[in-house]
């Protein structure tokens, strides 16, 4: 009787830890997913490399996550978008992510598609009936390129399997192995993606082992004044623009909807002295160095310029 009693007690302790085990999970299913909504930009990272001439320089990557609805793929399904150098036009990745529990690597397992023809879904979180059709022969996914995501502190820790992800190069017909580390918090997002052949030669990736560390993109909106030529109190006007922090620029516009040659840049930029600041500044398109620019601390609610024949203002979106 007392060892029916001690395997029953047993029994209802593995249950019962094998329930909160679940349920922590499910926590961090919900918290993960929620901390990758949003966008992701280094040009921080980019800028502070070329201003110490650094031997290796990252590419400027921004990064797109959205949340969307395919109910037959999962309930945490997320839309990715990455692109170049600031240019929307220099799409470089595109991609479907789903999160689950993954029980016995007790952890959230990231299941990564491609989308068999990407042109046809280009900005598809601006437009969600792009993705209303989608169906399982729209996509695929690589085996053993999950990457699996751990909650240390503040951070999720994000790892690829060893050995799991690899593919036969067409240009020189070895397997490639690809490795993927990554770091998520409320503030940034970093990726460290490398490949080698089966003998560890480089392939691709930062060769000193540094990962892309783009930072949670904060948006701004704002208007942006340009004086009529000869007129004193006359001004071309741009209202209702959006930037966000990370290195946007907003082209300014005649009236009649024409481009001229200034844009505007609003950065958070640490300089060599370590100091971080916001800054906005005024730029010709084309040439690297500020006409003129301003700044206020990171994060601030509001921030402009006035130069008399060109003014800006903007204002956190909360």
């Amino acid at each position: 009787m007392i060892k029916l009693l001690l395997l029953l007690t047993l029994s209802l302790t593995i249950i019962r830890c094998s329930a909160q085990k679940g349920t922590q999970l499910n926590m961090q299913l919900n918290e993960l997913t929620q901390l990758f909504v949003g966008e992701f930009d280094n040009f921080a990272q980019n800028y502070k490399e070329k201003e110490d001439k650094a031997t290796e320089i990252h590419e400027h990557i921004h990064s797109i996550f959205y949340p969307i609805s395919i109910p037959w793929l999962g309930s945490h399904v997320v839309y990715v978008l990455q692109y170049l150098d600031g240019d929307s036009s220099k799409i470089y990745r595109q991609r479907i992510y789903n999160f689950v529990p993954d029980a016995v690597e007790k952890a959230v397992r990231l299941d990564i598609y491609t989308l068999k023809t990407d042109s046809l879904y280009y900005y598809a979180h601006l437009q969600p009936n792009k993705l209303a059709n989608l169906s399982s022969n729209d996509i695929q996914s690589t085996a053993g390129c999950a990457v699996y995501w751990v909650k240390q502190g503040a951070d999720y820790i994000g790892y690829m399997k060893p050995q799991a992800c690899n593919f036969v190069s067409k240009r020189s017909g070895k397997k490639i192995n690809i490795t993927d580390s990554l770091k998520l918090n409320g503030k940034e997002l970093w990726i460290r993606d490398e490949a080698a052949d089966e003998q560890g030669n480089y392939v691709f990736g930062n060769k000193q082992k540094i990962a892309h560390k783009l930072k949670r993109c904060t948006y701004y909106k704002g208007w942006l004044l340009l004086q009529k030529a000869g007129l004193d109190n006359e001004y071309h006007t741009n209202r209702n623009l959006t930037w966000h922090d990370q290195g946007q620029r907003q082209k300014l516009y005649t009236d009649d909807n024409k481009p001229t040659k200034y844009e505007i840049e609003l950065a958070t930029v640490t300089y060599s002295s370590g100091l971080e600041v916001l800054k906005l500044g005024l730029y010709e398109v084309g040439i690297s160095k500020a006409i003129a620019y301003t700044w206020a601390s990171p994060g601030s609610n509001n921030i402009g310029i006035n130069m008399r024949w060109l003014q800006a203002g903007l204002t956190k979106v909360q």
